[in-house]
């Protein structure tokens, strides 16, 4: 079972609505409509509060998938992330968040090069 699945059967359990979720996590209606169908994937932030408000265990869920978090690593940290065969859809979706980080950068480059230059003609 994948974790859209996880995720829409564990709100029917607790009788919660997409919308109702949506709320509780600060979200829409239809972000949690696109990870239950697994088109998008949470956040690790938006999974520890899923964790939270369903009362689930992400872990196991994403041990599933080939994701674990190493409790006791040599440095005391306690949230490696080990990579243990990412699906093929994961590692599209990460791509993709990637390339659309990159055109947020360049979008946002542009947009300081533009006040800049706004605020330099104001000043002349």
């Amino acid at each position: 079972m994948v974790i859209g699945a996880k995720l829409k059967q564990a709100r029917e359990s607790k009788r919660i609505s997409q919308e109702e979720l949506a709320l509780m996590l600060k979200t829409t209606q239809k972000t949690i409509s696109n990870w239950e169908s697994d088109k998008s994937i949470p956040s690790l932030d938006y999974l520890a509060k899923i964790e939270a408000v369903l009362e689930v265990d992400i872990l196991s869920w994403l041990a599933e998938k080939g994701i674990v978090f190493n409790q006791h690593n040599d440095k005391g940290d306690n949230a490696a992330i080990i990579n243990k065969d990412f699906s093929k859809e994961l590692k599209e979706q990460y791509e993709k968040r990637l390339e659309e980080k990159d055109r947020n950068i360049e979008e946002l480059k542009n947009e300081i090069l533009f006040l800049r230059n706004m605020l330099n003609n104001n000043n002349k």
